[in-house]
Order: structure tokens, then sequence, then C-alpha cells
């Protein structure tokens, strides 16, 4: 779709998988500001910093996922309307 964009890419091994073979990532979250609070989102935000254990949100394959642990490195609320 035209919303979604490359950025960049380079050429891995067939074994390679964008699920679980990537150290890093990054997410980016837009939503239509409707009477949000900012600063709310923002202190729930920072509690989930740090390294914590997602099995409850994760679609479980014991076979291929034993470690339900991630770290959330940071997070941040941006008000695009203010930037």
């Amino acid at each position: 779709p035209p919303t979604i964009r490359v950025l960049g890419w380079c050429p891995v091994t067939p074994e390679f998988s964008a699920r679980f073979s990537c150290s890093d990532r990054t997410y980016r979250y837009h939503f239509i500001r409707r009477n949000l609070d900012l600063p709310a989102m923002n202190e729930a935000l920072q509690k989930m910093v740090g390294r914590h254990d997602f099995r409850n949100f994760c679609k479980m394959n014991v076979e291929q996922v034993s470690n339900f642990e991630r770290v959330i490195k940071s997070g941040r609320i941006v008000d695009s309307a203010a930037a």
C-alpha cells in the first residue's frame, strides 16, 4: 500500500527470519488525536521500559519460541501537532 514504504534493505541468507533472527526493532504508532491524555499515556509507557515477560501478548508457538522476555529500551509519546 502507498502508506507503507521501505527505507532500506540488504541481502540475507535463506535461513534468516525477520521474526526470529532480528536483534532490534523500532515501532512507531500513530493515533488520531481524540481527547487523548498524552501525559498519562507517556507515564504508562515508561512503566514498560525495561526487561519484561510478554508471553501473555504472544501468539504461542512453543516449538519455535522459548524465551518471552523482551527489552524495551525507550519509549516516548510525541504530540505531532505541537512539533
